[in-house]
């Protein structure tokens, strides 16, 4: 497959200039088959495909872009990440040594991009991924795809969570194994989950009370047992549970569902030409509902750590305190059946830079703890970009001068721009004069 140009297509009928239709979208390559994750799942599937004699691009975004691990992206870093992911070559090696598989899909044929982040999957033929690095962003089509994105650690809300130093234990993983770059030093464990590290100072692996003590990050973990008991430490390592990386199997437009066994919302179908493998495809049982039942107890608990979003907050949906809008809202109960991502749209939870990874399962539990709802009610959906994109990256995406032409009909929809206080216009003006001939 050859690299070049997309059309979007339509049915033959009036268009509007601003819509995708007929627009083209430039290919910097095209592959056979496209692997989205370097673990053994993914260099697995990338060895299979190349051995099909297919041209296979191999993606994964380790070594990080600092700026995503500040932003505990893709994982919670907890700030407990030293300086040295600022040396991208030297991290690439240090991935290239933790993942000897990489070296056998160099030698098979495989093109393999390091530090290369996933940010938007689009259903097509072929199929375009939109992808960046630290410095530009870009498109690449693939007749066929294989989701390895491996799964994330499920976020806990104990008091004090949002301390820095605390940490799931994928975060400590690719900080201390994959990056060696870890700062912390005593270290205490919530949950049974696998850590890898040797010293660990405590673990607490049944579901009890716990309080993360600290004013400006970490200072220690105090937990109920029948008293109270308190460990000095830096570091705090949630090992609760994990739950896949479902986000780009539902942004290509598969049926995500419930799945107990298999970690909680899974790709229960995908679009063909597309599969899903390793931990992205389902992990172990669901272990994390009476750690839950602990957390969600206190209705000042922070939730949203990014939107400033306290349990209260949420069960009122009240927008973010920081806005000023305070108003009287009927409760969780009132939006049983209701849209999706109703909690996000009214009260901005999941909205943040993190874009939900922290506080997702929160809100989840905390709608099939109040709301009445089914016990897996479905959690806000996903949609590009995937990754925090700094503008100057997104700016370097090259586009269809067409698209770039109609970039000032956004600003023809009223609703876009007026503040809500203010009524819409029955005859909207049309800033850049590009779409005035709609307004008359």
């Amino acid at each position: 497959m050859d690299a070049g140009r997309v059309t979007c297509c339509a049915a033959a009928m009036a268009l509007d200039p601003t819509s995708l239709a007929g627009k083209t979208f430039p290919l910097r390559a095209a592959f056979d088959h496209a692997v989205i994750g370097a673990g053994e799942a993914g260099i697995a599937a990338a060895l299979a495909a190349a051995a099909r004699g297919e041209r296979v691009i191999l993606l994964d975004e380790q070594p990080l872009d600092p700026g995503l691990i500040g932003l505990d992206i893709p994982f919670l870093f907890g700030g407990r990440v030293g300086p040295a992911v600022q040396q991208p070559a030297r991290m690439e090696e240090r991935v290239v040594a933790a993942r000897p598989g990489l070296e056998a899909a160099m030698e098979a044929g495989v093109e393999v991009a390091l530090g290369v982040s996933v940010w938007g999957g689009f259903q097509g033929a072929p199929f375009i991924l939109g992808l960046a690095d630290r410095a530009t962003a870009w498109l690449v089509g693939a007749a066929r795809l294989t989701i390895a994105a491996g799964a994330r650690d499920v976020v806990v809300p104990f008091e004090g969570w949002e301390l820095p130093g605390v940490m799931g234990a994928r975060g400590l993983d690719a900080a201390h194994r994959l990056l060696g770059d870890f700062t912390g030093n005593r270290v205490a464990v919530i949950g049974a989950g696998a850590v890898s590290f040797p010293e660990i100072a405590l673990r607490l692996s049944e579901a009890c009370e716990i309080r993360i003590l600290g004013s400006l990050e970490v200072e220690g973990i105090a937990w109920k047992d029948g008293s109270w008991r308190e460990l000095a430490c830096d570091t705090v390592v949630l090992a609760v549970d994990a739950a896949p990386n479902i986000e780009l199997a539902d942004v290509l437009g598969g049926s995500i569902a419930w799945d107990t066994a298999r970690g909680g919302f899974v790709a229960a179908s995908l679009p063909g030409g597309v599969a899903i493998t390793g931990d992205a495809a389902g992990t172990a049982p669901v272990a994390r509902a009476a750690w839950m039942q602990h957390a969600l107890s206190d209705p000042a608990r922070m939730i949203c750590a990014c939107e400033e979003v306290r349990l209260a907050d949420l069960r009122a949906l009240r927008p973010p305190r920081y806005l000023g809008a305070e108003g009287p809202r009927a409760g969780l109960a009132a939006i049983e059946g209701g849209p999706q991502d109703q909690v996000k749209r009214l009260t901005r939870a999941g909205m943040g830079p993190c874009q939900g990874r922290r506080c997702r399962d929160s809100v989840q539990a905390l709608l099939a703890q109040d709301a009445a709802l089914p016990a897996a009610p479905r959690m806000a959906s996903y949609r590009a970009p995937l990754r925090p994109l700094p503008l100057a990256v997104l700016g370097a995406l090259e586009e269809d001068p067409a698209l770039r032409a109609n970039w000032t009909g956004w600003f023809g929809i009223a609703e876009q721009w007026l503040p809500h206080w203010e009524p819409v216009p029955e005859e909207a003006v049309f800033i850049g004069g590009r779409l005035s001939e709609v307004g008359k």
